[in-house]
């Protein structure tokens, strides 16, 4: 079990130096491919590589997997969709504050939902994990923020948070290959959907293509796979902390790559992180998920 559990937390850990990554390069591809355009051929393609590696993934699969899988897929692309319409009238730092209000979010819906106990420790790490991401965000940037699109946001991490929860309840490992095939299917047909109306703009270069199949290959079909297989093992407000310190990664690529100058905040902020990280790297038996699918009765 604790064995399980810390490989569970490394994979998460590598999920979000992953995501860290993508950052720099997700910037610079907005910059010439539509958002949802970009999303469609990332998942698209994602989804593509999963299933030529075990062409069989999507073979008689259960009712209760293709409903878990598209209802998790279903409620992330709509989180990451409005969370992104939200960002185009917002300062990154604010969106990244709001964003990060999952954090206290995810504890909630699991008291509430599974009627799990959080422990006082994971508790303490999420207030410590808060108090990172503001220092990340609201104290390194502008505050003023239109309403609406605070609200769009508050929504997607409220999202985020439920998708945590409900991966954390209905992951199996033995699972964890079709139900990523599923969710990223899922995603694949909701942002070709968003991207339809005005035509879908494919990358020109060979430049940008690559940079889509890393968006698409380790940023996409593997983080998928590490999440939904370390969540199996990881309750949610624990997996939540530790996906919490993507916003470090992302720093310290910047820092690296680009030459970005780490400042008092990023370096409290980090800090903060960390230590809530190493909070939650041990076992806490009081919050542990369930393996229950919202259609079980029909597999």
């Amino acid at each position: 079990m604790k064995r399980h559990y810390h490989l569970g937390v490394l994979a998460l850990v590598s999920v979000t130096a992953v995501w860290g990554s993508t950052f720099p390069l997700t910037k610079d591809l907005v910059a010439r491919l539509p958002i949802a355009d970009l999303y469609a051929a990332r998942f698209g393609l994602a989804v593509l590589v999963l299933i030529a590696i075990r062409p069989r993934a999507l073979r008689n699969l259960t009712p209760r997997l293709w409903g878990t899988g598209a209802l998790l897929g279903g409620v992330y692309g709509v989180a990451l969709t409005l969370q992104t319409i939200g960002l185009a009238e917002l300062p990154s730092s604010v969106s990244g504050f709001v964003t990060g209000s999952y954090l206290v979010m995810t504890p909630l819906i699991a008291l509430v939902w599974l009627k799990t106990r959080v422990s006082r420790p994971t508790w303490a790490a999420v207030g410590l994990a808060a108090v990172g991401t503001a220092s990340f965000s609201l104290l390194s940037g502008p505050v003023g923020a239109p309403a609406g699109a605070v609200a769009l946001t508050a929504v997607s991490a409220a999202l985020y948070a439920v998708h945590l929860v409900a991966l954390g309840k209905w992951s199996r490992p033995e699972d964890a290959y079709a139900l990523s095939v599923v969710q990223i299917l899922t995603l694949a047909v909701v942002m070709t959907v968003a991207a339809a109306p005005g035509g879908i703009t494919l990358p020109q270069s060979a430049v940008d293509w690559t940079g889509v199949v890393y968006l698409a290959t380790v940023a996409g079909a593997g983080t998928f796979l590490a999440q939904t297989w370390a969540q199996a093992h990881v309750p949610p407000t624990a997996a939540a902390v530790v996906i919490a310190v993507e916003p470090v990664w992302a720093t310290a690529f910047a820092a690296v790559l680009y030459g970005e100058p780490l400042t008092w905040t990023v370096l409290v902020g980090g800090g903060c992180m960390l230590a809530a990280m190493g909070i939650v790297a041990r076992p806490v038996p009081e919050e542990r998920p369930c393996p229950e699918s919202p259609v079980s009765a029909v597999s």
